[in-house]
């Protein structure tokens, strides 16, 4: 506390000592301060206020329709604003770049603007609401005002077409997509349908039921040739049966017989005798019913024969197929025709056992490839079924766009035209230059009495080895410091008077904020 003290007292000393220094120095800082303030050209801030708008729709279609999130949207906002292409569109249509002569003042222009425009989208205001405030400072306040109004205006135009060509690109892209997953798909269909069928595999691949395909397919194969070889025995003892036998008999027929209607009886009981067992078409039918047509041509025209014919005609042998030789040869026919049924699947039963097993020896291969085949199938599937799923999110998300019923932006306040200048602030700069001028004179002060290298103290002459004899004060004539007060009062009276002018300056400025 001493030591504190003993400082503060030491820096008036100085101050009293080398007065008019540090009065000097502190109204110059202070002059040059308010200089600066008001050499600094007005600045003019306009301000737009935009509210994002949350439509009712958006929540019932969450999670139908995809729309950007709002903080999504806040964090590119202040890029997007900012972005070359939006304020070169801006400057067109405020005509700013008429006085520019080159390319390079165009882009001067362009980082000035991003320089000096403020998106404000985490204030304490926002935190609640979704909303974020557009400025600008210019020296011009009509055109701060025009620049902002044009700023959002083109921001939120440039919005809505994009995202409309966003939804209309997804929407597009997704039908496109769908349409080459589409193509994809039925051919990896049609493939493995045709594979299939060329292999015989309309269910999962077994090789044991393909082994017991192949047993199944033997044994039935080994009782046709059993069936075969009893049919060729068969054949050769019909074959030997029928060698045995005449394939005509002969009929002897009596005196009455000699007579054509007894004949005619007999042939008719012949004839249905025939007829019980064979057919009209049977060889031994047609001969009958031939003869009978004969003998009744015979009685119609009244041919009889001689007593000589007669006697003869009593002892006439008639010669007729041997039925029983017929039946042999019929069951010889029907023999053959089973044993070329029999050859023929005989023939498919070997083919198909043969292509069995090498179906069996290539089942690994067939099944490898089915795998892969499905594999790319059910891929292509689920790829195409995301796609149908998305692009009727995109759907819903065009009309979204379209009907302008996802998130829209409201202008609150649109930018007016300022009044009044938000810079320089010159009460700032003034208090500012006030203690720069205590600091700097006194800085200044203590830097001169640094630089002097007298001995001030008899201490500090006792330190160089010099024996102090004695102490001469400081003797001042009355008229002299009578004089010296007079100055110090007029400096000190101007100073004041200096400092209460630039303290009504500085009230004049915070009267006018």
């Amino acid at each position: 506390m001493e030591s504190t003290g003993s400082d503060i007292k030491r820096y008036l000393h100085l101050i009293n000592k080398r007065k008019y220094v540090f009065i000097i120095t502190a109204i110059s800082i202070v002059t040059i301060a308010v200089a600066i303030s008001y050499l600094l050209p007005n600045m003019y801030e306009a301000k737009c206020t935009v509210f994002i708008e949350r439509n009712v729709i958006e929540n019932l279609i969450k999670d139908i329709a995809v729309t950007p999130s709002m903080e999504d949207r806040l964090k590119v906002l202040s890029y997007a604003m900012k972005s070359r292409n939006l304020l070169l569109k801006v400057i067109k249509e405020l005509d700013l770049d008429v006085n520019q002569k080159n390319q390079a003042e165009i882009e001067k222009m362009i980082e000035h603007l991003q320089k000096n425009t403020t998106i404000d989208t985490d204030s304490k205001r926002n935190k609640s609401m979704n909303l974020f405030v557009v400025s600008y400072r210019d020296k011009d306040p009509v055109l701060a005002k025009n620049y902002v109004n044009t700023l959002v205006r083109r921001y939120i135009e440039e919005n809505l077409s994009e995202k409309r060509k966003e939804a209309y690109g997804a929407n597009r892209f997704l039908s496109e997509q769908i349409r080459f997953f589409k193509e994809k798909l039925d051919n990896v269909e049609s493939e493995l349908v045709n594979f299939r069928k060329e292999r015989g595999i309309f269910i999962a691949i077994d090789e044991r039921k393909v082994v017991d395909e192949i047993k199944n397919d033997q044994e039935a194969l080994e009782e046709l040739r059993i069936r075969r070889k009893e049919l060729e025995a068969k054949k050769k003892l019909v074959e030997q049966q029928m060698k045995e036998e005449n394939p005509y008999t002969v009929a002897i027929f009596g005196k009455k017989i000699g007579d054509p209607n007894d004949k005619l009886i007999v042939l008719q009981n012949k004839l249905n005798e025939l007829l019980m067992k064979y057919t009209e078409n049977y060889p031994e039918v047609i001969r009958v019913k031939a003869e009978i047509e004969a003998l009744k041509e015979q009685l119609k025209t009244g041919q009889t024969k001689t007593a000589t014919e007669e006697s003869q005609a009593s002892e006439t042998e008639m010669s007729t197929l041997n039925p029983l030789y017929q039946q042999y040869k019929e069951e010889l026919a029907k023999i053959g025709l089973e044993l070329a049924a029999l050859k023929v699947k005989e023939e498919h039963l070997k083919k198909r056992i043969e292509s069995k097993k090498a179906y069996l020896r290539d089942i690994p291969a067939e099944k490898k490839k089915l795998m892969d085949m499905e594999r790319e199938r059910n891929t292509y599937k689920n790829i195409y079924e995301k796609l149908v799923y998305r692009l009727g999110q995109s759907e819903v998300s065009k009309q979204m766009e379209v009907q302008d019923k996802a998130a829209t932006f409201r202008i609150v306040d649109p930018a007016v035209l300022p009044t009044k200048p938000v810079s320089p602030n010159r009460v700032k700069i003034i208090l500012l230059g006030i203690f720069a001028a205590f600091a700097g004179g006194l800085g200044i002060v203590i830097a001169l009495d640094h630089m002097d290298k007298s001995v001030k103290t008899v201490d500090a002459l006792k330190t160089l080895g010099f024996p102090v004899l004695a102490i001469i004060p400081n003797i001042q004539n009355s008229e002299e410091l009578m004089e010296k007060r007079k100055r110090d009062i007029m400096v000190y009276s101007l100073a004041g008077a200096y400092m209460l002018c630039i303290l009504g300056i500085m009230t004049i400025e915070l009267l006018k904020t």
